[in-house]
């Protein structure tokens, strides 16, 4: 894994500038969302989502508070971020190859944070989707 995709990752997050995610996704990149049933394939989708992610937890005081990376392609950090009164608290589980993230998943808790981030992403998903149509 190259620790330079993750920091471009941790640097979007922080920034919440995700026009970098172009460069950072496999072309057959998989994301995993903790409602979403099936999978997302595809670097279009997966670039969606995350986009959709940056943006609803920018101004959440999103921030990571531990990571593991285990055999230089696995890396898994524990986040926390605000949603109103509610403290969500996940872990996203990235996979990479040739220095790309070629899969993506996020676990979330609590129950009611669950649903406050999908009440977000489903806003930013449609939003998404109309500026694209543009």
């Amino acid at each position: 894994m190259s620790y330079s995709t993750i920091n471009t990752w941790k640097s979007i997050m922080n920034t919440g500038n995700h026009k970098e995610l172009i460069n950072i996704i496999h072309d057959n990149a998989t994301f995993h969302s903790p409602v979403v049933f099936t999978p997302q394939e595809g670097k279009n989708k997966v670039i969606k989502y995350l986009s959709s992610a940056v943006e609803i937890f920018k101004e959440r005081n999103f921030h990571y508070t531990d990571n593991i990376i285990t055999d230089n392609i696995r890396f898994y950090a524990e986040f926390k971020a605000r949603f109103n009164k509610i403290e969500v608290n996940g872990i996203d589980f990235i996979k990479c190859e040739n220095n790309l993230i070629k899969e993506f998943k996020v676990f979330l808790r609590p129950v009611k944070g669950i649903e406050a981030v999908w009440k977000e992403m489903k806003k930013k998903l449609v939003q998404y989707d109309s500026n694209l149509s543009q």
